[in-house]
């Protein structure tokens, strides 16, 4: 975050000296390609790349110091991003055809890192508040991920490899820390936060698993490990200062797992 915070008040002195204008970089190699580009405020920066066919960008910057760089790289694919605040970070790359990426930021100093490898890919971020961290990857078809971040210094990793996977994460507070890693296909995996310093942590490797985790509190931390097929794990952490760890390998287990309270600490193994 602090080199993002560095690189936004460069760009502000730069634009300063060229009284306070903002900057548009836009360029499109193709056919029938589509790109629109709003900016309102002062040393906003817009880097926009379209090679291919059928290509869509919205890109709308309402602030100061704000900066966009994006590239889509095949046909049909489109990116929305809307940035409103003050230094706000957004970098989205597709590879392939008829992908999807949105990015909305509310706030100052939220950042966003998304990219797209294959096709018909859908992913979305949300940050409002204050230096949030997203960070997205996509490789195969049909894979869906969303993050939606409300507060300060949250930070959400997701990663998909694969198709058709989804990943849902959702942090409210402050200093919460998420990942997702998903290696097969027609995984599943959400995960919620709310309060401060949780952390939570989920692995899939496989096909047709489910992750399900609800954490409200503050100080929590949630493991979830699954290697194998049609494995369900879902768990729910009320209280503070919960550990709970969960390992599935093998096929078709089955975990529900609860903690309210403080101070608890639960361990499942699960294997065939």
């Amino acid at each position: 975050m602090k080199k993002l915070f560095a690189s936004a008040c460069a760009l502000m002195m730069v634009g300063l000296s060229y009284g306070q204008a903002n900057v548009d970089l836009s360029n499109q190699l193709g056919n029938l390609n589509n790109g629109v580009v709003n900016q309102t405020g002062s040393v906003n920066f817009n880097g926009l790349d379209q090679n291919g066919n059928r290509n869509n960008a919205t890109i709308d910057q309402v602030g100061i110091g704000n900066v966009n760089n994006a590239l889509s790289q095949g046909n049909r694919n489109n990116i929305d991003v809307d940035q409103f605040g003050i230094a706000n970070v957004n970098k989205t790359e597709q590879f392939g055809n008829r992908n999807s990426a949105t990015t909305n930021q509310w706030g100052i100093g939220n950042e966003v890192d998304q990219k797209q490898t294959g096709n018909r890919n859908m992913v979305d971020a949300v940050q409002i508040g204050f230096d949030n961290y997203t960070w997205q990857r996509q490789n195969g078809n049909r894979n869906d991920a969303s993050a939606f971040q409300f507060g300060m210094d949250n930070e959400s990793w997701q990663q998909q490899e694969g198709n058709r996977n989804t990943a849902d994460a959702t942090q409210i507070g402050a200093d919460n820390l998420l990942g997702q890693y998903q290696e097969g296909n027609r995984n599943d995996a959400t995960i919620m936060q709310m309060g401060n310093t949780n952390y939570s942590y989920s692995l899939q490797y496989g096909n047709d698993n489910v992750v399900m985790g609800l954490q409200v509190g503050d100080s929590n931390y949630l493991s979830q490990f699954q290697d194998g097929d049609n494995n369900f794990a879902s768990d729910v952490q009320l209280g503070d200062n919960n550990t709970r760890f969960v390992t599935q390998t093998g096929s078709s287990h089955v975990h529900f797992g609860s903690q309210i309270g403080n101070g608890n600490t639960l361990s499942t193994t699960q294997s065939n």
